[in-house]
C-alpha cells in the first residue's frame, strides 16, 4: 500500500518492537518491518518502496545502497549502540544524522559481562552440562574466585564504567585503556594506562569494551593474545570485528590463554560455532548481552524517541548523535 503524500514512513529491521516504543511511533508514522537480517539489496528494496523517512536499525547492514533508497530520508536510528552496521560516512555525506540509543542497555551489557566472567571462574556451563549427564563433580572439580584479580578494561564508557563498579565489591584491581578521547575523568580507584601493551601483561581478565572502528578492528590479534598471561581470560561483549576470530581460535588451541567468553562475533550468527567451542574453555552467547527486557523497553523508546526528533524538529539530540559533524557541514 502506498503511503499518503504527508506521510511519515518509518522502516524498521526487525520483526517487532517493545510496544512502548511502537505507542510513540505509531501515533506519528505508519512502521514497516522488513523482518530480522535483511540482505542490504532487501532493506534498500524496502527503503525505496515505502519511501523511508527515518530507518531504525536493529538487525542488517545500512549501506550506502540502503541510505541512499530513499530521497526523503531524515534520520537513521540504532536500537542499541553499536553504529558499525551503518555506514555513516555515506549519511554524514547526505547529512543525514544517525543517532543511537545511548544510555538504554549499558547496565545490562555491564551485567552480562560480569556473567560471562563469573560463568568462567565458576564453569558453570560445564558443569550443569555435566550434572545432565548424570555426572557428579563436587569431589574433583575447582573454580576460581575473581576476588581481587587484576580486570583490564578496554574501553571505559558507560558498559565499561559500570562494569568497574559492579566489581568493586570484589576488589579487583582494574587497568583501564582507553582508545579514545575520554569526556568523563577517571575515578581514583582505576589504574589508566596509555597503551594497550600496558594492560595486557598484567590482567587476569581482559575485557572490551570499545566500540569497532576502523582504528579498534583487530586490536586484539595475534600480537596482543601473545601477550597476555597464559591463564588469563578474554571477554567480549562489544563487537566480534575487535578480536581477530582466527588468531583467537589459535590462542585457545596452544594454550596461549586460557579462555574466553565471548557474546560477539566476527560474522553473526557464526558460520562455524563449532571451530570457537572446540578451541579450548569458551562460554558463547548470542550477541544477548543487552537482551533483557528493560533494555528491550529503553533501547525501543531511545530510537522511537530519536527518530521523532529529527521527523519533527529537524534537529538531532547531540547526546545521541554519532556524527556531529552535519551539524556544521555545508
Amino acid at each position: 500500500m502506498n503511503k499518503k503524500p504527508s506521510q511519515l514512513t518509518v522502516v524498521v529491521t526487525g520483526d517487532s518492537l517493545a510496544p512502548e516504543a511502537m505507542e510513540i511511533l505509531s501515533g506519528k508514522c505508519r512502521v514497516v518491518f522488513t523482518g530480522a537480517y535483511p540482505a542490504p539489496e532487501t532493506l534498500a528494496r524496502a527503503v525505496s518502496d515505502q519511501q523511508a523517512d527515518g530507518l531504525l536499525m536493529r538487525t542488517g547492514k545500512a549501506t550506502a545502497e540502503v541510505i541512499q533508497a530513499s530521497p526523503r530520508l531524515k534520520v537513521i536510528a540504532k536500537h542499541g549502540v553499536g553504529y558499525d552496521t551503518i555506514d555513516t560516512r555515506t549519511a554524514t555525506d547526505l547529512r543525514i544524522p544517525v543517532m543511537i540509543s545511548a544510555t538504554a542497555n549499558y547496565q545490562s551489557v555491564a551485567e552480562h559481562a560480569l556473567g560471562l566472567m563469573l560463568s568462567l571462574a565458576q564453569r558453570i556451563p560445564w558443569l550443569d552440562a555435566r550434572m545432565r549427564q548424570g555426572i557428579w563433580d563436587k569431589t574433583t572439580f575447582q573454580g576460581e574466585e575473581l576476588f581481587r584479580k587484576s580486570l583490564g578494561l578496554v574501553g571505559f564508557g558507560r558498559i565499561g564504567r559500570r562494569v568497574q563498579e559492579l566489581v568493586a565489591p570484589l576488589e579487583m584491581k582494574v587497568l583501564v585503556y582507553e582508545p579514545f578521547p575520554a569526556d568523563n575523568p577517571f575515578p581514583p580507584t582505576v589504574t589508566r594506562v596509555r597503551h594497550l601493551d600496558e594492560l595486557l601483561p598484567s590482567a587476569d581478565i581482559v575485557s572490551i569494551h570499545c566500540p569497532l572502528t576502523e582504528e579498534t578492528r583487530h586490536l586484539i590479534g595475534s600480537r596482543e593474545l601473545e601477550m597476555m598471561k597464559r591463564g588469563a581470560w578474554l571477554v567480549n561483549t562489544a563487537r566480534g570485528g575487535i578480536v581477530d576470530e582466527e588468531a583467537l581460535v589459535a590462542a585457545l588451541r596452544e594454550g596461549k590463554i586460557a579462555a574466553a567468553g565471548l557474546d560477539t562475533f566476527e560474522k553473526e550468527p557464526p558460520e562455524d560455532v563449532r571451530r570457537l567451542a572446540e578451541a579450548g574453555y569458551v562460554v558463547l552467547c548470542p550477541h544477548s548481552g543487552a537482551a533483557t527486557r528493560e533494555a528491550y523497553i529503553r533501547m525501543g523508546v531511545e530510537a522511537a524517541k530519536n527518530i521523532l526528533t529529527v521527523l519533527e524538529t529537524g534537529r538531532p539530540d547531540r547526546a545521541y548523535l554519532v556524527n556531529p559533524e552535519i551539524l556544521t557541514a555545508g
